[in-house]
């Protein structure tokens, strides 16, 4: 009897954590994938800037891990991809890579700028308000700006942070 009780008491603490993270959706369809650069004494005054947001299509598959969250840019006015992150989902967990990288490869913003970056990101699925999963976490890598307006892609900023020092969120568009 005691043997029963220890296990449904394990089984009991561990499936609502367990059925919680099954029961956040697939991140699938238009994302804004917001990153925040924190201010840091290795980033420039000029990249000091609030949230930047990109645009992003977004689909989940499974895989023999769990699945795998990819998302490429949806500017009508880019390559697809131009910008890409392939993210592993265990759970309510996700880490991964995004980059867009070289001239060719920078992302237009929703706003002023044209972004580069190579990050390494790690986060949590949680369920947005209107029913969609969300994510969001923070992230470690380079991330160079220039203004959309300069057809050089010249960069206007560079900021290399290796410890956790950004933060971002990927939110139904």
């Amino acid at each position: 009897m005691k043997r029963r009780l220890g296990i449904a008491l394990t089984l009991g603490l561990t499936l609502p954590s367990l059925t919680d993270a099954q029961s956040v959706p697939a991140l699938t369809g238009r994302y804004r994938f917001v990153l925040t650069v924190s201010p840091s004494p290795t980033c420039p005054a000029s990249m000091q800037v609030g949230p930047l947001s990109v645009l992003m299509d977004v689909a989940e598959e499974p895989s023999s891990t769990g699945s795998e969250v990819s998302g490429q840019s949806a500017s009508a006015s880019e390559i697809p991809d131009n910008g890409r992150f392939v993210w592993l989902r265990q759970g309510n967990r996700l880490h991964g890579a995004f980059g867009s990288s070289t001239l060719e490869l920078g992302l237009d913003t929703e706003g002023i700028y044209r972004v580069w970056m190579q990050i390494m990101t790690d986060g949590t699925v949680a369920t947005a308000a209107i029913g969609r999963a969300r994510a969001s976490g923070t992230a470690f890598g380079e991330v160079e700006l220039s203004l959309a307006t300069d057809s050089t892609g010249f960069p206007i900023g560079n900021c290399q942070l290796f410890t956790a020092g950004f933060q971002w969120s990927l939110e139904p568009a």
